[in-house]
């Protein structure tokens, strides 16, 4: 289920787990809604943090690699691009904050309305021609 995503991150608002949580189902939806039109490759997520476990860098590449395979079929107008090379004690800052969800965010409007434009197997889908 999509949960509304942050799009106002500022410099004195704080990152968390739940925030991360977020940005992962959010990111696993638009993984199903992509599976509607093409293949994907097998992609992780991870939605179940609690504040108990610290993200590394390669939670970081992980997540912003799966957005980076989801946008492949289509570049959204707006679309910031991926950062891909995170490495221990680099800064994630409100920036990156609102590039994941604003990413994420464009992707999800682009298939969600292309998905609930194809019609149900076994609809008929003619004119309204008068006889």
């Amino acid at each position: 289920m999509w949960i509304t995503p942050k799009l106002t991150w500022s410099s004195t608002d704080y990152y968390n787990y739940d925030d991360l949580n977020r940005v992962e189902n959010n990111t696993k939806v638009v993984a199903e809604l992509v599976g509607y039109f093409i293949a994907l490759p097998s992609l992780s997520f991870v939605v179940n943090r609690d504040m108990k476990q610290i993200d590394f860098a390669d939670s970081l590449n992980r997540i912003e690699n799966n957005q980076e395979v989801l946008r492949q079929r289509i570049t959204p107008d707006g679309w910031t691009s991926n950062k891909l090379d995170w490495k221990a004690n680099d800064s994630f800052s409100y920036a990156d904050a609102r590039r994941l969800e604003t990413n994420i965010k464009l992707l999800y409007e682009y298939y969600k309305g292309n998905a609930e434009a194809i019609p149900y197997c076994g609809a008929f889908i003619c004119g309204e021609e008068v006889i």
